[in-house]
């Protein structure tokens, strides 16, 4: 009844920021950021990107849904897994540059409400590498049991992509992550 009738009943953390650094995994997804229907967020990492870079930088969730912002071969992408139905993918126009960079992850739901559309923006440095469009997303959780992680995806892989790479640790450092709802 909850989950498709109330999702803002759901018992999740009180928090609306978290600071997180490089080696926190295996947090429950009801005590970690959501990125479920209408909650709009801005993520703000700051890395050491080796060329080439490849690996997570954070995701939610696992195979059967959930959301996760990684490198691959040196390029920015993010992915939103609702529910294994449909996958949305973006990924920057060019491969990021290496060096110590700030990546920004911004996900603008149009409304507030179950299945709600939002935009996805991608920037390094302050300049926008990727856009895209998420048309239906999750309404209250990604999974009963997958977790949060930080540099890399524990449990099941959330994109078919790293499938086989999995948990694909990410090979740079991640000095920090501040995720916020705005």
């Amino acid at each position: 009844y909850t989950v498709f009738f109330h999702p803002e009943e759901l018992r999740s953390s009180p928090l609306t920021e978290w600071t997180f650094y490089e080696g926190h995994t295996r947090i429950a997804e009801m005590l970690a950021p959501r990125f479920t229907s209408g909650i709009s967020s801005l993520s703000t990492i700051e890395a050491h990107v080796p060329k080439n870079a490849s690996g997570v930088i954070y995701c939610v969730g696992g195979v059967a849904g959930g959301f996760s912002v990684y490198l691959d071969a040196g390029y920015l992408k993010a992915e939103y897994n609702s529910l294994g139905l449909y996958r949305y993918k973006t990924q920057s126009e060019s491969p990021v540059t290496s060096g110590q960079i700030k990546i920004e992850v911004e996900m603008i739901y149009d409304e507030i409400k179950p299945e709600a559309p939002a935009n996805l923006t991608l920037r390094v440095n302050g300049e926008q590498v990727g856009q895209g469009r998420i048309e239906r997303s999750v309404t209250a959780a990604f999974t009963g049991s997958e977790t949060f992680d930080i540099g890399m995806d524990l449990g099941s892989p959330i994109s078919l992509d790293y499938y086989e790479r999995a948990p694909f640790k990410f090979n740079g450092k991640i000095e920090k992550v501040n995720i916020r709802y705005i």
